[in-house]
């Protein structure tokens, strides 16, 4: 059977949705534990703003990745190693990307690279290994599910896990 153009792109649609929505409930709790820590009584909903926006753009970075294959060459050892596989090279693009992010956003804010780049460095390296370490264990979960589901093949994880399908 042969997918029509609109319902393809009513699959990949519902997929970056499932997928960001996913992403924005880890960048939210974040934001919420981040806000208990440092005693804030209110968190301003730009933030909220700003983690939906994030998310929207991890989650399509995640699946350019995918449509990269990236980490799909050892698909064929254990589990764990594939899974660790993907992860860091799923890892290694969102870094990359993220920062070409945050250059071209500073470009459109009328920031030269050089401003870019003193920005970045102004970060703790402190800082900075915390939120990709974050981000490795956010996408720990989420390749993990995604190769289990791809182990025991259509319609298994879905009795387990009816959301799921839609994330393939």
């Amino acid at each position: 059977m042969t997918e029509t153009l609109g319902s393809k792109l009513v699959g990949e649609l519902r997929q970056l949705l499932l997928v960001a929505l996913y992403f924005y409930l880890c960048l939210l709790s974040l934001l919420l534990y981040a806000s208990a820590v440092a005693g804030d009584q209110h968190i301003a909903y730009v933030h909220f703003g700003y983690a939906a926006v994030k998310a929207l753009l991890l989650a399509k970075f995640v699946l350019l990745g995918h449509w990269l294959r990236l980490g799909d060459r050892n698909r064929n050892r254990r589990v764990i190693y594939s899974v660790v596989y993907q992860v860091l090279a799923l890892w290694a693009l969102l870094v990359v990307l993220s920062l070409i992010e945050q250059f071209v956003e500073g470009f459109f804010h009328g920031h030269s690279i050089a401003a870019g780049v003193a920005a970045l460095q102004l970060g703790t390296f402190t800082r900075i290994l915390a939120q990709s370490l974050i981000l490795f264990l956010v996408l720990l979960p989420y390749v993990a599910l995604r190769q289990l589901s791809g182990i025991m093949g259509p319609g298994k994880t879905e009795a387990s896990f009816p959301w799921h399908e839609q994330l393939r």
